[in-house]
């Protein structure tokens, strides 16, 4: 018989990673094999890693395999929304970090599925799918059969310079982090 498994609860803290190709300027994500669903570069709660730097290494090597060789933070902040985890409705204290890796992409089949180098161009249209979600042209299974950028990296990749979006487009998926759409 298999012992019980709880599931870790929500630390409410996590990292996220800009990981950007030095040679074509695209930017690694995945699609996420678990909720919450859509586009995403590699991230994760903090947990015991011991604080926000060790946690984005472990991030980047367990979702992509990759060594990370640098790291500098773009932004701290707290961004509403669920997560799949006990008491993890409550949002989260996010520390999002430039990262210059080496190494060879190599997925996490647990974590995540579709890891590739993505234009700017294809993260705009994904940008779009998540503002024509979080608006209502778009309902949950549509988006979920083919998503775009999971809610919070909207802003991620509009800090990083990889996306824009009106401020009206950006109140919609706000509502959808928190909730409220």
């Amino acid at each position: 018989m298999q012992p019980l498994q709880i599931p870790m609860p929500c630390d409410h803290t996590s990292v996220g990673a800009m990981v950007r190709n030095g040679n074509t300027g695209e930017f690694l994500t995945f699609t996420g094999a678990t909720q919450p669903g859509g586009v995403a570069g590699p991230a994760g709660h903090i947990d015991d890693h011991g604080g926000p730097q060790a946690a984005i290494i472990a991030a980047v090597q367990e979702g992509a395999g990759l060594t990370v060789m640098s790291e500098q933070v773009l932004a701290v902040m707290y961004r509403p929304g669920a997560c799949r985890r006990p008491m993890g409705n409550l949002g989260h204290d996010w520390w999002l970090w430039d990262v210059r890796v080496e190494g060879d992409l190599a997925q996490s089949a647990r974590e995540t599925r579709d890891a590739r180098w993505r234009a700017p161009a294809e993260l705009q249209q994904l940008a779009r799918r998540t503002i024509d979600y979080a608006r209502g042209r778009i309902g949950t299974r549509e988006f979920e059969a083919d998503p775009g950028l999971e809610p919070v990296w909207l802003d991620w990749f509009g800090i990083a310079g990889a996306v824009t979006a009106s401020v009206d487009d950006q109140w919609a998926v706000d509502r959808l982090l928190r909730g409220t759409r």
